[in-house]
């Protein structure tokens, strides 16, 4: 009897503490839910605490909710089980035929994609130097584009058309240039003249139809477009410009903007290339000439830290290759989702029971629940060497990344690593955070139809605040 006694007593000293945390924890969240922002929408909430193995707080966190720009943790835990650090995004170059002393190509060149979302103007520039430094003078054959890496589907499911001409949503291809977009900066023009207009990268892909007018002159704000309804690239400037401002926009066909700025590169460095012959798969007899890629370093870092999700879509697309396996020639987005779908059922879920359709979060169609999402960061930090990488990744609370203005000051400030998800209607937040007695902390919070993201994002920080600001889990 006695025996029994001290055994609960010591159980009572042991256990009550992090139960009056977890309880105090619970009364302040449950506050922040009584406010006005759930009486016209939705939140899904799961926090854990990694130090003590024990959770902290649930509320309907087996909802299903659209994830937003959370997916990418999915999609990046996934991609680092599966390949961890070794996947290389690459384009490489390399021909049939015979090379001469002379640096003549008795033969065709082929230009391989590997899907590299990190392809930009110092990568293409370093792509045509190797060439060079190979010898090569002239292609006597045709110049070959090879996209055989992936389908043809150049945008996701559940994407919303009306998104095209936003940098955010690239065409998808194995040959991705400068993330498919261009930079233009006006400056307002002097006296009577227009806005003077600058693109970058240069190219003759695309046209410049300058139609500003003077500042002053009563002319609309400053806007570029394009008819990407027809997929054109004449890109048209209008409405009057006040100050140097800067903007991007996507171009139609990736793939073709990628070979002729290539092609065009090469010729600058007297390279003679004259016939493109579009596209086609490059022979497996091929002999390697040049290439220039990335680490799955850089192009984590990009998905998480700024969101960008042509990077989300390279991990997600190299994940369904590792997938489909030995062939990975023409991946689809299918492959991608069932590598996905077969890791969640080894997280000890039902995979039918959610809903993925690409590797950054933009579709529509993607639910999944914050139970889930929150076994994926659990499964990170016991792991070492993925969790690492993400938390690396993460964007840093008042400091860097799409937190960078948030959370500035208070507890929460450098002391919160999270993925950030905004959509219409939708804001999402997923990631770690230190308390105040050392303690770390995995937690999510899924905000739906929210039509004020400001508020979303306020109540998102409230929390992330109470946390890294309790004493009493010890």
């Amino acid at each position: 009897m006695k025996k029994t006694c001290l055994l609960t007593w010591l159980v009572l000293f042991v256990c009550l503490p992090a139960l009056w945390g977890q309880n105090e924890v619970a009364a302040r969240i449950d506050q922040l839910l009584s406010g006005n922002l759930l009486v016209t929408s939705d939140v899904g909430i799961s926090i854990y605490d990694l130090t003590d193995s024990v959770p902290l707080y649930v509320y309907r966190d087996q909802k299903m909710a659209r994830p937003a720009s959370t997916e990418k943790l999915i999609t990046s835990i996934t991609h680092l089980a599966r390949l961890g650090m070794d996947c290389r995004f690459a384009n490489s170059v390399a021909y049939t035929g015979s090379l001469d002393d002379d640096g003549v190509l008795h033969g065709d060149l082929y230009v391989h994609g590997g899907f590299d979302p990190e392809f930009m103007d110092n990568d293409m520039d370093e792509l045509i130097t190797q060439l060079k430094r190979r010898g090569l003078r002239r292609v006597k054959g045709k110049v070959y584009g090879d996209v055989s890496f992936m389908d043809s589907l150049y945008y996701g499911a559940g994407w919303c058309w009306d998104d095209a001409p936003y940098d955010f949503q690239p065409m998808l291809s194995p040959l991705m240039f400068h993330k498919g977009y261009v930079e233009v900066t006006a400056v307002p023009g002097v006296g009577s003249a227009p806005a003077k207009i600058s693109v970058v990268p240069a190219s003759s892909y695309y046209t410049v139809d300058n139609r500003t007018v003077p500042y002053g002159a009563g002319g609309e704000e400053f806007n570029v477009d394009r008819d990407w309804m027809h997929g054109a690239n004449r890109l048209i400037f209008t409405g009057d410009v006040s100050r140097i401002t800067k903007k991007t926009i996507t171009v139609s066909g990736s793939a073709e903007f990628f070979m002729q700025v290539f092609l065009e590169r090469a010729r600058e460095q007297k390279m003679m290339m004259k016939r493109f012959g579009g596209f086609k798969a490059m022979p497996p007899e091929a002999t390697a000439l040049a290439e220039q890629g990335h680490t799955t370093a850089d192009v984590l870092h990009r998905a998480l830290k700024v969101s960008d999700n042509l990077s989300a879509e390279a991990l997600f697309y190299h994940l369904g290759a590792w997938q489909k396996g030995a062939d990975s020639c023409h991946v689809s987005a299918a492959d991608g989702v069932k590598a996905i779908k077969e890791f969640i059922k080894e997280l000890g879920y039902d995979p039918d029971s959610y809903e993925v359709h690409d590797g950054c979060g933009v579709s529509l169609y993607d639910y999944v629940t914050p139970e889930l999402m929150l076994a994926y960061l659990k499964y990170a930090y016991q792991r070492p060497e993925i969790y690492k990488e993400i938390f690396d990744a993460l964007p840093v609370a008042g400091v860097d990344g799409t937190l960078k203005n948030r959370m500035k000051r208070g507890r929460a400030f450098g002391n919160v690593r999270a993925k950030t998800g905004s959509v219409s209607g939708i804001s999402t937040l997923a990631g770690y955070l230190h308390t105040a007695n050392g303690h770390e902390v995995a937690f999510v919070i899924m905000n739906q139809n929210v039509m004020d993201a400001k508020k979303a994002r306020t109540f998102q920080d409230e929390i992330c605040e109470l946390l890294c600001s309790m004493k009493t889990l010890r």
